[in-house]
Formats: C-alpha cells, sequence, structure tokens
C-alpha cells in the first residue's frame, strides 16, 4: 500500500498565506457586508431562530452548493488531467475558510454580544450554552450566536468558491502548481 507524499510545513503554511491572500484582496466587500450582516437583529431574528433541522438543513444546502460550484466550475476552466487534485484542493480550502470565519464570528460574538442582546435580536429569551463569567455583562456562548455564526460562514465559503471559479488570477494562484501549460483556460 503507497503512502501520500507528505506536503512540507513551509508549503502548507505558503498554501495557507495564499488563501489568505485571495480572501484579503478579491473578498474585502464580502467580508464587510458579512460583518454588517452579523450585527443586525434581522439575520439574529431570520437564523437565531431556526430549529436545529431546518438551521441543518440550511447549511448543508449551502455547503453543497459551494462543493458543487468548485467541482462544476473547475471542471470547465481546467483540464482533465489536473481536474480532480484542483477540485480536492480547492474544496477544502473553501471548507477551511469557512471554518475559519465560523470561528471569527463565535470569537466576536462571545466578546462582544451578551445574551440580553441576543434576547432583544432574536425577539425570544435566550439560553445560555456557556457562561465564561468574566465582564459586565457576562461574555456568553448560545445557540443564535452558533447558528448566525454558522450560516454567515457557510454564505462567506460560498462566496470563496464562486471568487474561485470565477478569477482567473485567483485560480492560478490557488491551483496554478497542480496544471500543467495550457491546461488553465477561461
Amino acid at each position: 500500500m503507497s503512502e501520500r507524499p507528505r506536503i512540507p510545513r513551509a508549503r502548507l503554511a505558503s498554501r495557507g498565506a495564499d488563501v489568505v491572500l485571495v480572501t484579503v484582496r478579491e473578498m474585502r466587500l464580502l467580508l464587510g457586508l458579512l460583518l454588517i450582516l452579523f450585527v443586525t437583529s434581522e439575520t439574529w431574528r431570520y437564523i437565531g431562530r431556526l430549529t436545529v433541522p431546518r438551521f441543518v438543513l440550511l447549511v448543508v444546502i449551502t455547503l453543497t452548493v459551494a462543493l458543487l460550484v468548485v467541482g462544476l466550475g473547475l471542471r470547465h476552466t481546467i483540464g482533465a488531467s489536473s481536474v480532480k487534485r484542483a477540485v480536492a484542493r480547492v474544496a477544502s480550502e473553501v471548507l477551511a475558510f469557512g471554518a475559519a470565519l465560523f470561528l471569527v464570528f463565535v470569537v466576536i460574538g462571545v466578546l462582544s454580544v451578551d445574551a440580553d442582546l441576543v434576547g432583544e435580536w432574536t425577539g425570544e429569551p435566550t439560553a445560555v450554552l456557556v457562561s465564561l463569567g468574566l465582564g459586565r455583562p457576562p461574555m456568553v456562548l448560545t445557540a443564535p450566536l452558533l447558528q448566525v455564526g454558522g450560516f454567515l460562514s457557510c454564505f462567506g465559503a460560498l462566496a470563496f468558491a464562486v471568487e474561485v471559479v470565477t478569477d482567473a488570477s485567483t485560480r492560478q494562484l490557488l491551483v496554478g502548481d497542480l496544471i500543467g501549460p495550457g491546461e488553465l483556460t477561461v
């Protein structure tokens, strides 16, 4: 049984830096929009009040669309010999971007959104999942915070997937080392 070659740490760090570069360069407006949506009560009323099954379905559908965009979009822009590796890489980067964005939203939310504000924004009394007991009012983790952060991070991952597929320079940056000369098309 052959073992997959290990990717050197320096190359992994460089790949991570490429993803961050794309995010900063191409998604400035989207990240600003996501932050604005995070602090609007309408988003919290819509997403924060969903039942768990409906929320999970929304997340699964959004991530599935993002992965379909990657798979179908790259199949039309990269030569056949490199497409599987490119799709696998970009799909993992899209999911990693979404996960990182989720952590950012949770940290921002725990630091800035207390239980009373969650209740005001959702229009419902809020059950606190975890109270850190720090600060006044205390920093808390709530289900609506997880849901809002989760949905917005999935939405951000979808936008990242669209960016990779639609922008040639972004594709070149993220998968250029996987493809042969002349394999990258429009």
